[in-house]
């Protein structure tokens, strides 16, 4: 029974991880990485089948990845999140 509810308080974490990680690719203020890591972290606890999802993602699968791996973020996407939060940053400020 105790199990049990760790899966599922697993999945729902790890649910609402994905959500604030996805949401904040739209927000420069949330971060992403941390909300995907912890998904992952608790969809490899619960369930492997989301957790493989998570990682197959076609949008953030390879961002996901590729810090696993300790690749780390690449160049483009440094220059990318820099821009929008300078972009970001300006248009507030005007």
């Amino acid at each position: 029974m105790k199990q049990r509810f760790v899966r599922v308080a697993l999945i729902v974490v790890g649910t609402i991880s994905t959500a604030l990680g996805i949401l904040g690719i739209f927000v420069p203020i949330l971060p992403t990485t941390p909300f995907l890591l912890l998904a992952a972290a608790c969809y490899s606890r619960s369930l492997q089948r989301f957790y493989d999802w998570l990682l197959n993602n076609k949008y953030f699968g390879n961002y996901i990845r590729n810090y696993l791996e300790k690749e780390g973020i690449p160049l483009k996407v440094k220059v990318l999140t820099l821009a929008v939060l300078w972009a970001t940053t300006v248009l507030i400020i005007l």
